[in-house]
C-alpha cells in the first residue's frame, strides 16, 4: 500500500467520511474536491499539493479503505480474559465479545468495510490481505483459549477453514445490525461463536469428524430396520468413513452403525477393515486380471498389454480413491496388527502379479531386461503408478498412465 504523510492522509479520511456519511448524494454528485477541502478544513492548494489528480486521490482513498492495523497482543488479550474468567471458556468469549461488539457493529466501520468490497471488488490484493490479518488474529485468539489444554479441528475443518468461518460469522452480524439492529446483540453473537466451537473443536484427542457431532444428536441407528443388502450398506458406509477419516482412524462399529447394521452382524460379516477393502475391490481387481487375459489371448505385444494395464488401473484408483488409498495403508502399515487380514488381501488384491506374467514373457522373448525378476519389476511400476495417482489426483487416470508408462516403459533417453 501507498505510504501517505499525515496532510494526506487527512484529505483520504475526509473523503472517506463523506462517503459513509452521505452515500446518496455521492451518487448524485459525486465525490467532489470542493467538498473533500472543506471536510478536511484546507485548502484546493494544499490538495493539489499532495495529490496531481483526482484520480490518484480517489486512487488513494479506495487503497486506504482496506487498511487493517495489524490486532495487538491478542493471544496475551485472550489469555487473561481467560484467566479472570477462571479458565471458563464461555465467560471468556462472552466478555470478549461484550467488549468488542460495539467496535465490530459501528455503522462507519462497516460502511467502510462495504465500500471497500465495492470499490476493490473480486480478487483484490488489499481487500485479501486484510481478510488474513482478521484470519490470523481468530487463530491467534483460537490458540490461547484452548491452552494449555489443547483442541483439534473436527474434519473437514482445518485451521483456515476456521477462521474463515468465525470471520463470516461477525461479517454476518455487522452487516445484519444495519438493516435490524434489535434482531442481534452481543449475547447472541457470543453463543453463535460457542456453538460453532463446540461443534468443530474436539478436545478428547479422538480426532473426530463433524459427524459424530450430529450423530451424537440423532436417533440411534439400531433402531431402523436392517438393510436390504447389509453387505453393500457396510461397503457404502466404509467408503464414507475410509474418505473422510482416512484407513487408521475408521471404527467398524462406526461404520456398523452409519450402514444400519447391528455390529455383530457387521463383525460375522466382515471381522476386519482389510475385509471390507477386498469385498469392495475383488471385482474390479477380477476385472484388471480378465483384461490382461484377454489382450494376451489377443496376441497383443506385451509393452501394449502393460500400458493398456496400467491405464485401468489408474482408471481403477481414481473411481475407488477411498478403497485404494486404505488398501495402499493397509498393506504398507497394519503388517503386525491383523495378520490373517492382510494374508487375504495381498492375495486376493495383488496388483503386481497380474502383470509378472506378461513381464516374464517379454524377458523370455527379449523385450525386457532380466536383471530383476519379473515380480519386482511388476511392483515397480505398480507402485510408481500409485504414487503418480495419488499425487496428481488432478490429472485424469489417461495422463497419470501415460506418464508413468512413458518414463519406466519407454525410459528417458530420446530415440
Amino acid at each position: 500500500m501507498t505510504d501517505l504523510d499525515a496532510t494526506a492522509t487527512h484529505f483520504v479520511e475526509a473523503g472517506i467520511a463523506l462517503l459513509v456519511a452521505q452515500p446518496q448524494k455521492i451518487l448524485e454528485r459525486g465525490l467532489r474536491i470542493e467538498d473533500v477541502v472543506h471536510e478536511a478544513d484546507s485548502s484546493t492548494a494544499t490538495f493539489f499539493r499532495k495529490f496531481d489528480t483526482k484520480a490518484d486521490f480517489l486512487a488513494a482513498v479506495v487503497e486506504h479503505l482496506s487498511r487493517t492495523p495489524p490486532p495487538t497482543d491478542v493471544h496475551d488479550t485472550v489469555r487473561n480474559q481467560m484467566t479472570n474468567s477462571s479458565g471458563s471458556i464461555r465467560a471468556a468469549v462472552s466478555a470478549l465479545v461484550a467488549h468488542y461488539y460495539s467496535a465490530i457493529i459501528d455503522r462507519k466501520g462497516s460502511t467502510a468495510t462495504l465500500l471497500d468490497h465495492v470499490f476493490n471488488g473480486p480478487g483484490s490484493a488489499a481487500l485479501g490481505g486484510s481478510y488474513r490479518v482478521r484470519d490470523d488474529a481468530v487463530l491467534e485468539a483460537f490458540e490461547a483459549l484452548f491452552d494449555p489444554d489443547g483442541g483439534t479441528f473436527r474434519r473437514p475443518f482445518t485451521a483456515r477453514s476456521f477462521a474463515v468461518t468465525v470471520n463470516a460469522v461477525i461479517d454476518g452480524f455487522r452487516i445484519r445490525s444495519r438493516v435490524d439492529a434489535s434482531s442481534v446483540s452481543a449475547d447472541v453473537m457470543s453463543d453463535a461463536v460457542l456453538a460453532f466451537l463446540g461443534a468443530v473443536v474436539d478436545t478428547s484427542g479422538h480426532h473426530q469428524h463433524l459427524d459424530d457431532v450430529v450423530k451424537q444428536a440423532g436417533v440411534p441407528v439400531e433402531t431402523r430396520p436392517l438393510p436390504r443388502d447389509p453387505r453393500a450398506a457396510i461397503v457404502t458406509a466404509a467408503r464414507d468413513e475410509f474418505g473422510k477419516r482416512g484407513y487408521f482412524m475408521t471404527r467398524m462399529d462406526d461404520v456398523a452403525d452409519i450402514a444400519g447394521v447391528p455390529r455383530a452382524a457387521c463383525k460375522t460379516l466382515f471381522p476386519t477393515k482389510p475385509s471390507v477393502i477386498v469385498a469392495a475391490l475383488q471385482n474390479r481387481f477380477d476385472g484388471l486380471r480378465e483384461s490382461v487375459a484377454d489382450d494376451q489371448l489377443l496376441g497383443l505385444a506385451e509393452l501394449t498389454i502393460l500400458h493398456n494395464h496400467m491405464l485401468r488401473c489408474a482408471q481403477l484408483t481414481a473411481d475407488e480413491l477411498e478403497f485404494m488409498d486404505a488398501l495402499l495403508v493397509a498393506v504398507a502399515h497394519d503388517t503386525y496388527g491383523e495378520p490373517e487380514g492382510l494374508i487375504s488381501i495381498k492375495e486376493k488384491l495383488n496388483l503386481p502379479a497380474i502383470i509378472a506374467p506378461v513381464i516374464a514373457r517379454g524377458q523370455d522373448t527379449g523385450v525386457f531386461r532380466t536383471s530383476s525378476t519379473p515380480f519386482d519389476l511388476a511392483a515397480g511400476i505398480t507402485n510408481t503408478l500409485l504414487m503418480r495417482c495419488f499425487t496428481r489426483r488432478q490429472n485424469s487416470p489417461q495422463d497419470n498412465a501415460r506418464f508413468v508408462g512413458e518414463l519406466l516403459l519407454d525410459g528417458l533417453s530420446a530415440r
